[in-house]
């Protein structure tokens, strides 16, 4: 489980059901986690924000 304001690096994002992968880590801001429990929502380097599932996070090093 991640806290919010906390930074970490994430794979990939969800959208419209489908998870989209990315080849480099992205990093971003823990801005909240979904009732689902299996979804965080992270303020990318751009300012958006994505829901990004937890397996596809890790805490920034």
């Amino acid at each position: 489980m991640y806290e919010v304001g906390e930074t970490v690096r994430y794979w990939g994002v969800k959208a419209d059901g489908l998870t989209w992968m990315s080849a480099e880590a992205m990093t971003g801001r823990i801005l909240r986690r979904n009732a689902d429990g299996g979804t965080y929502v992270i303020e990318g380097r751009s300012g958006a924000a994505y829901v990004v599932p937890e397996r596809l996070i890790e805490v920034r090093r």
